[in-house]
């Protein structure tokens, strides 16, 4: 019972681990490296890599640990999350691009929560996004190659960037 563990093999990984006790901290390879998403990267290996898929930003904003965790002396063995970007697909390069703003993402709904309280809903990716754009232009304006969140276009004229309703 002094244990943490580092929840990093799936989603599932979280509540398995908590169920059999042990003290976790959120960081599942499939929601939480920034450095994978980049393509088979090693020379000699045929097709893809292990961590193909990118997370970007709303993926990881959308992620709730506790999900499917309902005892609430479970949900408190969630001690939080962490973020992971390895340097066998990174470097001094890459940082900055990989990084940010995908871990402000990640900071928002670890210091807020992933759940509205004035709603009682999942955090809204479409209300996330001003935020943290404007927070993206605060980093590069400090020297900070942060990768854009979303076009320059729909961050000047959102309404021409709602996908239309379907029939």
């Amino acid at each position: 019972n002094t244990t943490v563990l580092q929840a990093w093999v799936n989603e599932d990984s979280v509540g398995k681990l908590v169920d059999l006790g042990y003290r976790v901290v959120a960081s599942p390879w499939t929601r939480y490296y920034l450095d994978c998403g980049h393509g088979s990267w090693v020379s000699n290996f045929e097709g893809g890599s292990w961590c193909d898929l990118f997370k970007d930003w709303k993926t990881i904003y959308s992620y709730n640990p506790l999900t499917n965790i309902t005892d609430p002396a479970k949900q408190k063995l969630v001690l939080g999350g962490e973020i992971a970007l390895w340097s066998a697909q990174s470097d001094e390069a890459t940082v900055d691009r990989y990084l940010w703003p995908r871990a402000s993402a990640f900071a928002e709904t670890m210091w807020s929560g992933t759940i509205d309280p004035a709603t009682n809903a999942t955090r809204d990716t479409v209300k996330a996004a001003p935020r943290l754009t404007e927070h993206r232009f605060r980093m590069v304006a400090r020297g900070i190659m942060a990768e854009p969140l979303q076009p320059l276009w729909c961050v000047r004229h959102p309404e021409s960037c709602v996908r239309p309703s379907q029939p």
